[in-house]
């Protein structure tokens, strides 16, 4: 009989029987007895293989305090990370000859490219000029994008870790802006020097060695976060959905019909794993590409006849050129700022870093969980010191900032994953054999994302339906779940007593009472994270589209 996999959920409360709990660079849980091994744990890493690499020893700990931090000394924490990680580089660059590596890039492009363009219609409505001119639109954020993931992928650390513009970035430029011309102050400059302080802060954070402190950051916040991404991919794409009804029945319907269409097929397709047609080679390769095939095909349908081209169907807003939205130039005039109004921009590119550091981090956590047994390590204070030096070279083009993405990161690792099914007690559960850790995935997939900045891209993008993305956000969403235990928790309490399972050991180890209520005060706090979501800060995009729906 197979050794049940390590319980994940005994790390809630940070300690087990009064005995220290850390946490590996790579996020696994170990517990120590009395400095001894784990014996269960030896265990289970000799049967199962140990997630972590085998040369890397430094681990978190959860009582770490910022003294312990600063004694490490100066870029101990980053040259430990280069160390780990540059015997790997070369095998990064000629391990890719995978079919899953091809098919990552291209499901990635679209994740990637998808979020982007959502944010863009929020940015364009948010940066609006006196004149009505957006000072940032969709060729500034698919730029941001690009440029992002092709240097995080060649000189990061970790480069499973797909950067982009997010939701939160998105309304802290709006912030920003709202703020500088409150202040009669020139937003692009000022946004420059926000970003400037910000790569600054990122820098410094990670040479003294600060961003250890995410071993405060526990599966219990990572899943919550990850739940709250999902919800709100699931209600982009449905809110997506609900407004093609305000254009009219044949609009609604062949809208409703390529948005359902793309999440059907391509949540159908993915799991072709599971079915008993076809050999195990084809149906893998079916799984690989399942979403990119959904996504292609459903963006063709509304061409395949006569009716549906006559259809005035929603396609996706881009401009036919490749320059800025405003018409300025690309590298922005740090001097057209008064000095007063460049070192103020101090306050919020701190507010930048916060937001950078926790939301950076946690995607990165999630990308290399314990449960993907990746095998050459982590880099966590290098990679924020790359993402540092990326948000300067955003700050001086004046385009937003990139992280971390989420559910992006985490579906990259998975799109990568070689797994096998074994029975315990009776019950399948799924193990990861293999990771295709590798730096080619996420670098073509920038590239593709650049390549589409191009003239002639760019028509070919303004051809697809915006349906087409509102089934790819539900798909994104739904795909957020499986591996997230806070899920999984909450399908059990709507789960009849008698066939509660789990592939985890939680349902034996922890008494169900405790378990629901721990599982619903974490649903009430991702509930409360989730409305504050709605607040007027955070629905600058819709109420923009209701006032042009209603001028219409």
């Amino acid at each position: 009989m197979e050794v049940e996999p390590v319980v994940d959920s005994r790390r809630l409360n940070g300690e087990i029987n009064g005995r220290k709990q850390t946490m590996t660079w790579n996020g696994e849980s170990n517990v120590e007895n009395d400095g001894k091994a784990n014996p269960k744990k030896k265990e289970e890493k000799e049967s199962l293989g140990s997630s972590a690499s085998e040369d890397d020893d430094e681990s978190f700990s959860f009582d770490v305090t910022l003294g312990d931090i600063c004694r490490r000394g100066f870029g101990t924490g980053m040259w430990n990370d280069l160390l780990r990680r540059a015997p790997h580089y070369y095998d990064d660059w000629t391990d890719i000859f995978h079919a899953k590596v091809t098919a990552s890039i291209f499901y990635m492009f679209f994740t990637s490219l998808a979020p982007a363009i959502t944010f863009s219609v929020l940015l364009e409505a948010g940066t609006e000029d006196d004149d009505g001119t957006p000072l940032i639109g969709t060729v500034e954020v698919i730029l941001s994008t690009a440029i992002a993931g092709g240097i995080f992928s060649i000189f990061g650390g970790q480069p499973l870790c797909i950067l982009g513009v997010t939701g939160p970035v998105s309304i802290f430029t709006v912030a920003v802006f709202t703020i500088s011309k409150s202040l009669d102050i020139n937003f692009i400059p000022f946004y420059a020097w926000t970003q400037i302080w910000s790569a600054i802060m990122h820098i410094l954070l990670a040479v003294f060695n600060m961003c250890e402190l995410i071993s405060w950051v526990t599966r219990y916040s990572c899943e919550t976060f990850g739940v709250l991404i999902a919800l709100i991919y699931l209600y982009t794409g449905l809110n997506g959905i609900q407004k093609q009804f305000n254009k009219g029945l044949d609009v609604a319907l062949l809208s409703l019909w390529l948005s359902l269409g793309t999440f059907f097929v391509a949540t159908k397709l993915s799991a072709a794993r599971n079915w008993v047609v076809f050999i195990p080679e084809i149906r893998e390769l079916i799984a690989d590409y399942g979403a990119t095939i959904s996504i292609i095909f459903f963006s063709c349908v509304p061409y395949m006849s006569a009716d549906a081209r006559s259809t005035d169907i929603e396609t996706l807003d881009v401009p036919d050129t490749f320059q800025t939205t405003s018409g300025r130039g690309w590298f922005v005039d740090l001097s057209d700022i008064s000095p007063g109004a460049a070192i103020g921009a101090i306050v919020p590119g701190f507010f930048l870093t916060v937001l950078f550091f926790f939301d950076h981090n946690v995607s990165s956590l999630l990308c290399q969980s314990a449960d993907m047994r990746l095998k050459k390590g982590s880099a966590y204070h290098w990679d924020f010191f790359v993402v540092g030096v990326i948000v300067l070279i955003t700050g001086l083009l004046g385009i937003p900032p990139t992280n971390g993405l989420i559910p992006q990161a985490p579906l990259h690792t998975k799109s990568l994953t070689q797994t096998a099914k074994y029975c315990v007690n009776g019950q399948w559960r799924e193990r990861v054999l293999h990771v295709h850790e590798q730096r080619a995935s996420n670098f073509f997939q920038a590239l593709i994302i650049g390549i589409m900045l191009s003239a002639p891209f760019l028509i070919v993008l303004g051809l697809i339906p915006r349906s087409t993305l509102d089934g790819l956000f539900l798909y994104m969403g739904v795909a957020s779940f499986p591996g997230n235990q806070f899920a999984e928790r909450l399908a059990l309490l709507a789960t009849e007593p008698d066939l509660r399972k789990s592939e985890h050991s939680f349902l034996d180890k922890i008494a169900w009472p405790r378990l629901r209520n721990f599982t619903l005060f974490q649903a009430l706090c991702c509930g409360i994270i989730y409305a504050v979501t709605f607040t007027q800060g955070a629905m600058v995009r819709d109420e923009k589209q209701e006032e042009e729906e209603a001028a219409t």
